[in-house]
């Protein structure tokens, strides 16, 4: 499952994550949205530095565990 391929469609306020897998499975993951023109507190930073700090692997490895959540 981890390697199927994965189709996104944004609206204003979700995100869509259509997985589709060579076995014939198919799945979707709903997100809402962030807005990047929301502002971004200093405690939201500090806790994005602190994770980051602990996390070992690649930058696709990263990605993928955020949109596993």
């Amino acid at each position: 499952m981890k390697d199927a391929a994965i189709y996104t469609y944004r609206s204003r306020t979700d995100r869509f994550l259509f997985h589709r897998c060579e076995c014939g499975t198919e799945w979707t993951e709903h997100q809402t949205d962030v807005d990047p023109s929301d502002p971004v507190s200093s405690d939201e930073v500090i806790e994005v530095h602190k994770r980051l700090a602990k996390f070992e692997g690649s930058i696709a490895d990263l990605l993928q565990a955020h949109t596993t959540q």
